[in-house]
């Protein structure tokens, strides 16, 4: 069976993750359009407070996050491998993620085809972005 992510050391955000939550937030006006984007996800994952893990870890703090890192959660071997190979979820590496998830993580279990417009994309990711590692809303996003 899959290995099950450790939980992270710190509840606080990392420098990394701090940094991308700010670029990725640089534009609030478009966290609205990321969110109508989201209703793709929610098949297989969750964001906010009451998020828990479905098919897919919920989404949680992901942006600037380190991969494989949701508590509890069995990753494919495809993103084990990933993750041990050092991957971060930079605002980069999600857009090239959602753009193509099986190119980008080979042996992904992720079934998603992924979202072609890159304006959706950075959209999606500001989304994801808006919400801490606890669920609550990171304040420039909700302003």
């Amino acid at each position: 069976p899959p290995a099950l992510a450790q939980a992270p050391t710190a509840n606080a955000p990392t420098p990394i993750q701090a940094e991308e939550v700010t670029k990725a937030l640089s534009d609030p006006s478009i966290v609205s359009a990321g969110e109508r984007s989201f209703i793709k996800c929610q098949a297989c994952h969750m964001v906010g407070e009451k998020a828990q893990r479905r098919v897919g870890p919920p989404l949680n703090g992901v942006v600037g996050r380190a991969a494989g890192m949701s508590a509890g959660f069995a990753y494919s071997a495809g993103m084990q491998a990933a993750a041990k190979n050092g991957l971060v979820w930079t605002i980069d590496r999600l857009d090239v993620y959602l753009q193509a998830p099986r190119e980008a993580v080979p042996a992904t279990s992720m079934g998603f085809v992924g979202i072609p417009k890159p304006d959706e994309r950075k959209a999606l990711i500001a989304y994801m972005a808006s919400f801490a590692d606890d669920g609550s809303r990171v304040e420039t996003a909700t302003k």
